[in-house]
């Protein structure tokens, strides 16, 4: 046995060993679309010594190289691609069941445009607002409010006219990085963005509305992450106009109205969270379902 066939399979072996070796003692190979950091280097030598392997290998006499180069290259194909493909499938399904967080008691029978529509929407959400209008001391309902008024309590709605806001909270791209969020597509406008409204049309049509699979995709449909990204983005805008009414007219038109208060967004989410807050206190179809009553009886903050 020459030289050249002893390299050629050394290196074609060594491919092999590497793909076991990420298959049943790293996180399972493929990481090279998107496993892990470890798994993505393992899984580069692995490739690297296979075509090492077939290199020299290709100096074989053909009766010879012809086999054991197909042997080499369907062995680690198998070895590499089959376990990625299905690693990558069980790691969405699992983070699909982790993204979604509703309230299933509720049951939403109202018109989609009515207030009461909106708001049984969005009480399927209610202990993640709550627990993040807390955590960032905001108003009480003012997320519930604004999501009323953005998305009708949808997490997968699209700007009707297409330009480019989606989620809950309608985030453009732009703003919605700038508050940590993953964003699908290359825009990075802040403003209106016909193609990318229509990337996210095609999208969500794609996956067929599935919640799980687009929140894992773009971000903003992830109700938890906007509505934390929201909070966020309401709380630096009072502290930096010194009024919520300012900070809601500022989250709608990137700064604050000369007369905020009396704008159409800034006075539609405060009617929108004061019917939330009313119907959330007093109807008991929906307070029997709280889970977080002694903090909500904490926050009796001021508007």
């Amino acid at each position: 046995m020459n030289k050249m066939k002893i390299l050629g399979l050394i290196f074609v072996f060594l491919s092999m060993i590497l793909s076991l070796a990420n298959i049943f003692s790293v996180k399972i190979t493929g990481a090279i679309i998107g496993i892990g950091v470890k798994s993505s280097l393992i899984t580069i030598f692995t490739l690297v010594f296979l075509f090492l392997g077939i290199f020299f290998l290709g100096n074989l006499e053909k009766k010879v190289s012809n086999w054991v180069k197909a042997a080499a290259i369907a062995g680690s194909i198998g070895l590499i691609a089959a376990p990625a493909y299905h690693a990558r499938k069980d790691k969405l399904k699992k983070r699909t069941k982790e993204n979604v967080e509703i309230n299933k008691e509720v049951k939403v029978v109202s018109p989609y445009m009515t207030t009461q529509g909106r708001f049984e929407r969005t009480y399927r959400w209610d202990k993640i607002l709550d627990e993040i209008e807390d955590k960032y001391e905001l108003p009480r309902g003012i997320l519930k409010g604004l999501v009323m008024r953005e998305s009708y309590g949808d997490p997968l709605r699209l700007n009707a006219m297409g330009d480019g806001g989606a989620g809950l909270f309608m985030f453009q791209p732009r703003t919605a990085k700038a508050y940590g969020l993953k964003v699908h597509g290359t825009s990075d406008r802040s403003s209106a963005d016909k193609v990318h409204g229509a990337e996210l049309k095609e999208l969500v049509k794609k996956h067929n509305y599935d919640y799980g699979k687009l929140a894992v995709i773009d971000e903003r449909f992830d109700v938890r992450k906007s509505a934390e990204a929201a909070a966020k983005y309401l709380r630096d805008d009072f502290k930096r106009y010194g009024s919520w009414d300012k900070a809601l007219s500022a989250y709608n038109q990137g700064k604050p109205a000369p007369n905020a208060s009396e704008t159409k967004h800034v006075k539609a989410v405060r009617e929108y969270q004061a019917y939330y807050n009313e119907r959330d206190k007093k109807d008991h179809k929906y307070s029997t379902q709280k889970t977080n009553t002694k903090s909500k009886a904490k926050r009796q903050r001021k508007r």
